[in-house]
């Protein structure tokens, strides 16, 4: 059942999603806090649409980062860890 899960959440994300989350989990955030934050950092930046592979090491690329350890951080506020 709980495999059936995940693959049932996975399905539901993007590719950028799950790529983001699964970052910020393996730093030791709670995957709660990595998909507020990867939420509040699409709302802003619209993420979901982009190539990360032609915008590594970019200006636009440097913000999101930013970005989205800023949103962990609130998320981690607001959420606790």
């Amino acid at each position: 059942m709980a495999v059936l899960l995940a693959a049932s959440l996975s399905a539901c994300s993007s590719k950028n999603e799950r790529a983001f989350v699964g970052g910020c989990v393996s730093m030791g955030a709670s995957r709660e806090n990595c998909s507020c934050a990867y939420k509040k950092v699409n709302a802003t930046h619209k993420i979901d649409g982009i190539d990360f592979g032609e915008i590594l090491g970019t200006e636009q690329h440097k913000k999101i980062q930013v970005a989205f350890a800023a949103a962990v951080i609130q998320c981690i506020k607001d959420n606790g860890l």
